[in-house]
């Protein structure tokens, strides 16, 4: 560079600080600033943490924007033990910073310097930013296990989910207007707004943990997850259902919970223990709150096969009238089997009892779901499978005043093929496709339905 800065050019020895200090203006000498980052990071190798950060205030004197000199900064700051201030020039070189490799650089520094702060939340997201700037596969399967370290470490942690889906049955409405019960067409057809509605679909799902407590064999853990919900209806299904609102169809989740996970049994095998409680709503009003009782146990069958069992019974208190109130009684058990060349297969069943004074609410429903997951990427893309039969029966079932003699019964079947494409990140985090395809049959028409939907989501890499 053309620019230069006045230095006192003096031997690197144990007493240079003060060297530079006594040192006489008839002792200067010119050289450039690319001469004086090479003396300042020299001065950091052999341990002149004043010197250097001397030598970096005279190279900001000369541009307050030299990435170079906030990187020494930090440096010094970091060999003297002040981290913040550390992470703090960090942060300005990488702000300042031209290359993807000098920015991934100061993004890792001001990693550790947050670490060392004891903020691992913030070391995350410096983290992240460096996964955005990582400029080989290496780098950024340090920065992902390093992340996965830090994970563990961190009291706090949180997980976002966003998704959009176009779908050609975004109210789970009826194939049809008819209304027939076992086949027998019944008096009045559905409105429009109770067929089948095109649409777009948008979610977001936040869910938010503190570990509260940690042992060797146990952990205790407070958690709220937000789920929402938003539909966005086509011209032609506003016009089928003219008086329906794309906020009519939407809806929101709040769990709110306390759970304690600990070692039982052989090793490797667990349980957890825990409650629950949130609200619900609908259409932007609130539908019902709840208090549910959880319990899992997780036991390895094997160096490659896991058996989960789960169990929860939930008590909803509904905001529109005591009628409605339910209690929801449900099991679940899985097993995951790794294959040697990666492969996954997993087989899930699951056991729903519902309680409630309405008899059409009154149902006991099952289902299965078989899985299988590809280890390697197939192209740019890891694809996995899923398979899922259900049945659910409602022995009181009522259609305005007719009761069906039967009640009623749905089997649905539903097919679904995902693609993560880990390697298009940013920040750690990929796009992934899901196309879904399936239906529900029923003896009341009511309640048969098709759907067709592909499903664009962003998901964590690391």
């Amino acid at each position: 560079m053309c620019a230069a800065l006045a230095l006192n050019l003096i031997p690197f020895t144990g007493h240079a600080e003060n060297q530079l200090a006594q040192a006489e203006p008839k002792n200067a000498a010119h050289v450039t600033l690319d001469q004086a980052r090479v003396l300042a990071y020299q001065a950091l190798q052999r341990g002149h943490i004043e010197f250097a950060i001397k030598i970096a205030r005279g190279l900001l004197d000369a541009d307050p924007n030299d990435a170079s000199a906030h990187f020494i900064l930090a440096a010094a700051m970091a060999k003297s033990g002040d981290a913040t201030a550390a992470r703090k020039f960090a942060a300005r070189a990488y702000r300042i910073s031209d290359s993807r490799s000098d920015r991934a650089a100061a993004a890792q520094f001001a990693a550790r310097a947050s670490l060392i702060e004891e903020r691992p939340t913030l070391t995350q997201l410096w983290l992240r930013r460096a996964a955005v700037h990582a400029t080989d596969e290496v780098s950024q399967k340090r920065i992902a296990e390093d992340y996965q370290r830090v994970r563990q470490i961190n009291p706090f942690s949180f997980r976002v989910g966003l998704g959009f889906r176009p779908s050609n049955n975004v109210n789970n409405g009826a194939d049809s207007a008819l209304q027939v019960i076992d086949g027998v067409p019944a008096v009045g057809v559905l409105s429009g707004s109770a067929q089948a509605l095109d649409g777009n679909i948008g979610l977001f799902d936040l869910s938010l943990r503190y570990r509260l407590r940690r042992t060797d064999r146990s952990e205790t853990s407070v958690g709220s997850q937000v789920y929402v919900r938003k539909v966005w209806l086509s011209s032609e299904a506003k016009a089928q259902a003219p008086d329906l609102e794309n906020e009519d169809l939407g809806s929101t989740y709040l769990d709110n919970s306390v759970t304690h996970h600990f070692a039982l049994g052989a090793k490797g095998n667990t349980a957890s223990v825990g409650f629950g409680f949130g609200r619900a709503w609908s259409g932007g009003d609130e539908r019902f709150d709840f208090l549910s009782l959880r319990g899992s146990r997780s036991i390895r069958l094997g160096d490659r096969t896991r058996l989960s069992l789960t169990a929860s019974v939930e008590d909803r208190a509904s905001a529109i009238h005591e009628i409605l109130d339910e209690t929801l009684f449900k099991l679940g058990t899985s097993v995951q089997y790794k294959r040697e060349n990666g492969d996954s297969i997993g087989v899930s069943l699951g056991f729903t009892e519902t309680a409630s004074d309405f008899s059409n609410a009154a149902s006991s429903s099952q289902s299965i779901r078989a899985t299988y997951g590809f280890g390697k990427p197939l192209g740019p893309a890891k694809v996995s499978t899923s398979l899922t039969i259900g049945q659910a029966d409602f022995d009181d079932y009522r259609v305005g005043f007719i009761s069906v003699p039967d009640g009623r019964k749905d089997e649905s079947v539903y097919a679904d093929v995902t693609f993560f494409f880990s390697d298009w990140d940013y920040a750690g985090f990929a796009p992934s496709v899901r196309v879904r395809t399936g239906r529900r049959d029923s003896n009341i028409s009511r309640f048969e339905s098709r759907e067709f939907s592909v499903d664009f989501q962003i998901r964590s890499s690391f």
